[in-house]
């Protein structure tokens, strides 16, 4: 009797440990808790991606048609699992194009699909296609056969169609021209603005040119305007009619080159913005004495995820009034949003072949600390925290003295990224905001002839001695 008691008491120890840990388990499945011990944050989501999907209400379907084998199978894997792990309304369905054919072709015809290595995002009826050009920047290396890949750009894209998802109408953005202005609809390498108006289209905004020339004003649909470098004068009355548009909650883009009249100054004045016929020249920020890299940024939501260096060509000084007062509501609050270096200067003398700082002919330093350089600006007018009953959307406006940074044979760096966080702005697109692409980080381990050869003989020699050595002794033990 008391040999069953013992070993009833031993089953029933078993029983209670097991469900233990099967309670464990469900209460760790429900209540996940994860630390990153590693140090890198390369998937890791970004706050306002996680804001986003803490306030997704829609079930959304993510299907992924991307090969086992393809180079950026793992970090589309890895990335999606953190939307999946943040938000319970993400799901995800892998299908593998090779292997998954008559499940590809079914899919491919309700998404109408043409190419395979794409992401789609579904909501409902609606749905969003992020291809694999949209997801990484890739780069042809000389000698090696397969475009290598220099920043991933996951979150952005697919927080971006999620984005566009929920947003439902899509902004439509349009690029003026008729005044010699840079046009979405160049291809041309070097000058044209096709790349960028493909970015927009990515991004989930519809994007035309607008003509002024017999319109009565800027279309009332119009979410916002972007003038990119206009070579000629406009006339009083296009700029009467920005200036409108501006006035009544507008959104304008504005991209100015040096030494060019436009007929906006006038406007631009009465907005807060103080322009100077000159050429920035910045000896310390440099490669071939025309362009102007940008470093330094100012605290404001289009700068504050910034951390690539942005080449402006030839740039011309965008600066706040000197005596700024943004305190009023009527008043427009100019904010500078990047600097050059303390060793450049405003040139006034344009005309002279060599650049030379010269402060008696009206060249402005750029080492005052109270008023330096900046090359952009951002304008605000009618912003109110106070006003609690009516909300008033406020007039919008962003300036830089350069145009053609965003050209087909300029888009380096972070120079798309400034562009699309400005534009962000002016749609009160925040959440695409923040995201910046992140830089591949490749890891090698180095090792000598010598610390090769001592990691050969550790695991081929060392490591099963020991284990033999352990087994001889409790063999040796046994035999005792």
């Amino acid at each position: 009797m008391k040999r069953f008691l013992t070993n009833l008491n031993s089953i029933v120890a078993v029983l209670l440990a097991f469900v233990l840990v099967q309670m464990i388990g469900f209460v760790a499945l429900r209540n996940p808790v994860r630390v990153n011990l590693s140090g890198r944050t390369y998937y890791q989501l970004s706050e306002k991606t996680l804001n986003l999907l803490k306030g997704l209400e829609h079930e959304v379907r993510v299907t992924v048609f991307f090969q086992e084998e393809h180079a950026l199978h793992d970090d589309v894997k890895n990335l999606l699992k953190e939307y999946e792990y943040q938000s319970r309304n993400i799901h995800v369905e892998w299908v593998d194009p090779a292997r998954d054919v008559a499940l590809t072709k079914k899919l491919a015809g309700q998404y109408g699909l043409n190419e395979a290595q794409v992401v789609v995002f579904d909501i409902g009826e609606n749905f969003r296609v992020v291809k694999q050009t949209d997801i990484a920047e890739m780069q042809r290396v000389k000698g090696i056969k397969e475009p290598v890949i220099t920043a991933f750009k996951g979150e952005q894209a697919f927080t971006s169609a999620i984005y566009g998802l929920i947003q439902g109408d899509t902004p439509k953005v349009y690029f003026l021209v008729g005044h010699g202005e840079q046009r979405i609809t160049d291809f041309d390498q070097m000058a044209g603005y096709s790349d960028i108006g493909t970015a927009l289209l990515q991004d989930n905004l519809d994007v035309q040119e607008l003509m002024l020339s017999g319109e009565k004003g800027i279309p009332e649909d119009a979410a916002a305007l972007v003038i990119p470098g206009p070579s000629k004068r406009m006339s009083p009355i296009e700029v009467e009619m920005i200036e409108d548009y501006l006035s009544r909650s507008g959104r304008v883009f504005i991209l100015l080159d040096a030494l060019k009249e436009t007929g906006l100054e006038p406007m631009l004045e009465r907005w807060g913005v103080e322009l100077r016929n000159d050429i920035v020249v910045d000896p310390e920020n440099t490669l071939r004495g025309s362009d102007v890299h940008i470093r330094r940024y100012n605290a404001h939501p289009i700068c504050m995820e910034m951390n690539s260096i942005v080449q402006f060509i030839l740039p011309r000084s965008i600066m706040p009034p000197e005596l700024a007062d943004g305190s009023s509501e009527d008043r427009p609050s100019v904010v500078p949003l990047f600097f050059t270096s303390e060793k450049s200067w405003s040139e006034m003398q344009v005309e002279e072949p060599t650049a030379k700082f010269e402060p008696e002919k009206g060249d402005m330093a750029g080492d005052d600390r109270e008023r330096p350089i900046s090359l952009g600006v951002a304008i605000e007018r009618g912003a109110s925290e106070t006003m609690l009953d009516v909300q008033i959307r406020p007039s919008r406006m962003v300036v830089f003295g350069d145009s053609d940074f965003v050209s087909n044979e300029s888009m380096v760096g972070g120079n798309q990224d400034l562009f699309m966080s400005a534009l962000n702005w002016l749609l009160e697109r925040e959440e695409l905001i923040a995201i910046a692409p992140k830089p591949i980080e490749e890891v090698r381990l180095s090792l000598s002839r010598s610390e090769l050869r001592k990691l050969f003989w550790i695991n081929v020699a060392v490591i099963p001695g020991v284990a033999m050595v352990f087994g001889l002794l409790v063999w040796a033990r046994r035999r005792k």
